[in-house]
């Protein structure tokens, strides 16, 4: 059970329901003063047992369902391929089929995340992709393995935009990118360790008459589905809905929110807030910036084995080998994050890390050795993955009202998912080996995403100016500010 966590306690709900009523009462007062409710050494306590209640066990949720999607790749070379008689254009097929599922389960999946809490709605998508998973292993049919790899896209589609809302929940915008980076970079560990696993699972070839590729399915869908059945003891609820919370804290927790955003309760999705969400063309931009950025992510995850192959590299030297871009992600990830929150400049670490993606994917270049290919594979996973997490903080700190942000993460996150499809297409097999058409149109994916941030930038810019000299309130929070 959740060492915080004391929802289990006789009569609390009542109890819970008058101190509710008395903290709001309490913020009201507070919204006509700027003390401090609580001192800064309870403040720093506080937030440190939020942090351990709210990230830990989404970033394991976000860190199994990337091993989960992506093992196909080890499974494929673990002779999947021989056993359902795949040949390449089968194979792409089940990779297609994957982001589908994906694009059209993120917003749905957010609209019951609202009504039916995290603490249940992401642990039952991680055991039920667990369980496709799971299946995956004993087929014996291309076409049932296309079909499952769309149900598993369609149960994962709804992780990242219900990890990144709950999160963007519990936390000012001034503390966001930080724990998004947190949750994130758990991720960015599992892929780093992902082709290792696989190597170790899939040397289990043979045993039970079973081939390795089967054994990968079977085993990493079963702790998939364990994680899915102890999650509910460590996901959290929404901050209005937790128990756990002292008064003092609680009040102190609420005020804050309702400074920064001018809400502190979670509102469920309903049809009027997607279409107000929808009509938003900042989103939508922010959409295809986000989409270029999971295209490229995806492209470089594909090419990096070609620069691998190209060292001299096999088996698990060219795993570990593979895995080392992604620790020197962290690096930069951490700072990026950090700086992001200090200084509210969300679109200029964005642009920052496109640049770092820029200098990357020109590196990889035929012309230069491979061991500066090498580099250039550092530079692009670094800037790529910073990028990830810096664009949902982006998109969460200027949109205005829980239920909106519920609608943005998932519109933002489906736009993502067009670009995983994208990606797979960059690098295509008759411009090896130098894919030289990949590297230019990766390299102008992540040119127009600098621009069109900068445009952002601009945009929110002027709202910022037009909202100072007229007094106008934006969205009805007095004092809010786009962050640029």
């Amino acid at each position: 059970m959740d060492p915080i966590d004391v929802e289990g306690n006789v009569n609390v709900l009542s109890k819970d329901e008058v101190l509710a009523m008395h903290a709001e009462q309490i913020i009201e007062d507070e919204r006509k003063h700027e003390e401090p409710t609580l001192p800064k050494s309870q403040v720093r306590r506080f937030m440190w047992q939020v942090d351990l209640h709210v990230l830990p066990m989404l970033g394991l949720i976000y860190a199994v369902s990337i091993i989960d999607r992506i093992n196909i790749g080890s499974a494929k070379v673990l002779g999947m391929q021989q056993d359902l008689n795949l040949g390449t254009q089968r194979y792409s097929i089940i990779l297609m089929l994957f982001f589908p599922g994906y694009a059209l389960s993120d917003v749905p999946s957010n609209w019951i995340l609202t009504k039916v809490e995290p603490r249940w709605w992401l642990p039952f998508l991680t055991f039920s992709w667990g369980a496709v998973l799971c299946g995956m292993g004993f087929l014996h049919s291309w076409g049932a393995m296309a079909f499952l790899r769309f149900l598993l896209g369609t149960f994962e589609g709804g992780v990242l935009p219900g990890i990144t809302f709950t999160i963007a929940c519990w936390y000012t915008r001034r503390e966001l990118h930080k724990r998004i980076a947190f949750a994130y970079a758990v991720g960015v560990v599992a892929s780093a360790l992902a082709g290792i696993l696989s190597y170790g699972l899939g040397s289990m070839s043979g045993a039970r008459n079973m081939n390795g590729w089967r054994w990968i399915f079977s085993i990493e869908g079963g702790a998939s589905m364990a994680i899915g059945l102890i999650a509910p003891f460590f996901v959290p609820k929404f901050p209005d809905h937790t128990k756990w919370i002292k008064p003092d804290e609680r009040v102190y927790l609420y005020n804050k929110l309702d400074r920064d955003r001018g809400e502190y309760k979670t509102a469920k999705v309903v049809w009027s807030a997607f279409v107000e969400t929808a009509k938003d063309w900042t989103l939508w931009a922010q959409g295809t910036i986000y989409c270029f950025n999971v295209g490229t992510a995806n492209a470089t995850a594909f090419f990096t084995p070609t620069i691998i192959k190209g060292l001299g590299y096999s088996g698990l030297e060219a795993s570990l080998r593979s895995g080392y871009p992604f620790f020197a992600a962290l690096g930069l990830l951490g700072i990026t994050s950090y700086l992001s929150d200090k200084y509210q400049k969300r679109a200029s670490i964005c642009i920052f890390n496109s640049i770092v993606m820029i200098v990357g994917f020109s590196s990889m270049s035929s012309r230069f050795s491979n061991d500066v290919r090498y580099l250039g594979i550092f530079l692009a996973t670094m800037g790529v993955h910073s990028n990830t997490p810096a664009l949902l903080a982006f998109n969460q700190s200027n949109t205005i009202g829980s239920a909106a942000r519920a609608v943005s993460s998932g519109i933002l996150i489906a736009c993502g998912a067009i670009g995983g499809i994208i990606g797979s297409l960059i690098f295509r097999g008759q411009d090896a080996p130098s894919y030289g058409p990949g590297i230019y149109t990766t390299i102008g994916l992540t040119a127009y995403m600098v621009i069109a941030l900068t445009f952002m930038v601009y945009i929110y810019w002027k709202r910022n100016i037009a909202a100072d000299r007229g007094g106008v309130e934006i969205g009805g929070i007095p004092g809010f500010r786009y962050a640029l």
